[in-house]
Parts: C-alpha cells; sequence; structure tokens
C-alpha cells in the first residue's frame, strides 16, 4: 500500500464533519492534493506536532472524532505526545500512523521505526485501541471499527511502502487556511 493509497481510504471513510489535522511534508500535500477541505489542517512546518494538536482539540471538542494522520518520521520526533495522549486519554481521537520506515519528505533516509515498535509503544502509554495494519482492506476495516466505537484513545499503525510521488502542489495561503480550519471547529460546540 503506498502513501496515497492509505490517505484515500482514510478520508473516504470520513464524512465531512470530521477534523483531520495531517503531519508535515508529504502528508499534508498528498491530503491537500486529495481533498483540500475546511476540516483539514495541514502541519507545515513543526515536525512530530500533529498529534499534539491533534490531543489538543480531542479535549477540547469532545464531542467529535478527532483523526491524526502521522507519519513514522515524525511520530519520532514527538513520542512524548503518545504520553501525553495515553494520560489524558481522550476518546474521541483517532491516531494513524503512515509508517515506511523512512523520512520520506526529507530524502527517504531510513528512521528508526522498524525496531521502535510504535504500536507496542502506544499500548503501553495507555492508547484504549491499537491495531498494526498492512493492507487496503485491514486499514479499512480499521477506521471503521474506530469511528463506530467510543473507545479511544485509537492508534492505527499503518505499515506503507516506501517511494510515493514527490511532485505534489504546496500548501499556500495557510494564514487562510488556519482561519477556515478555526471556523470549521467554531461549529462544534
Amino acid at each position: 500500500m503506498k502513501r496515497r493509497e492509505a490517505i484515500q481510504i482514510i478520508i473516504q471513510n470520513l464524512n465531512k464533519s470530521i477534523p483531520v489535522i495531517s503531519s508535515l511534508g508529504l502528508i499534508s500535500r498528498e491530503l491537500f492534493d486529495l481533498r483540500d477541505s475546511p476540516q483539514n489542517f495541514y502541519m507545515t512546518g513543526s515536525m512530530g506536532l500533529a498529534s499534539s494538536i491533534g490531543l489538543g482539540i480531542a479535549i477540547n471538542k469532545q464531542k467529535i472524532k478527532i483523526i491524526v494522520i502521522d507519519g513514522d518520521g515524525s511520530l519520532l520526533m514527538n513520542l512524548g505526545s503518545l504520553a501525553s495522549i495515553g494520560f489524558f486519554c481522550p476518546k474521541n481521537l483517532i491516531h494513524i500512523v503512515l509508517d515506511n520506515e523512512a523520512y520520506e519528505s526529507c530524502s527517504g533516509e531510513p528512521s528508526v521505526s522498524k525496531t521502535a515498535r510504535l504500536d507496542k509503544i502506544a499500548k503501553t502509554l495507555g492508547y484504549n485501541f491499537v491495531t498494526k495494519v498492512k493492507n487496503k482492506l485491514d486499514l479499512r476495516k480499521a477506521i471503521k471499527e474506530s469511528l463506530d466505537q467510543n473507545k479511544g484513545p485509537v492508534f492505527i499503525l499503518a505499515k506503507i511502502d516506501l517511494g510515493s510521488h514527490r511532485d505534489l502542489p504546496r500548501i499556500l495561503k495557510l494564514d487562510k487556511i488556519t482561519r477556515r480550519f478555526k471556523k470549521f471547529l467554531a461549529q462544534f460546540k
């Protein structure tokens, strides 16, 4: 499964009322290319903070599901966010990590996710539901199950292949995107 295929599966299984926070680099650019929407917040410029932003929103908007699409490299930059998520235990947070065992947004250098066992770390730190998927069917099933139940925080480790499109559009007009995302969130009390 490629990154683009995984992101397509994620967005195909979400309705337009679920906020999506995406990690910087190619993940955000891929999401932007596939479906730019006011429901999306593209983390651009702060590696590792998508999960922290997702946690803050999940704590403040407890009546709606929050999706974080992270990369293994970004998550490794901020493993402390897993401990915070486990501690605060937001039932509405679904954290999906696209793991290709590399920093693909940079130059494809290997990450240490092959031995870090991110799913085991998430379970140890307090995520209530943790699963590892290796194909499109299992990813779709894990997302649907996570959306149907209120047993978060959820951690879905999706193993993906290295090597995807790099010629994706850049996300510009970040101030406009931030304002429309804030407006989108404001509709949920």
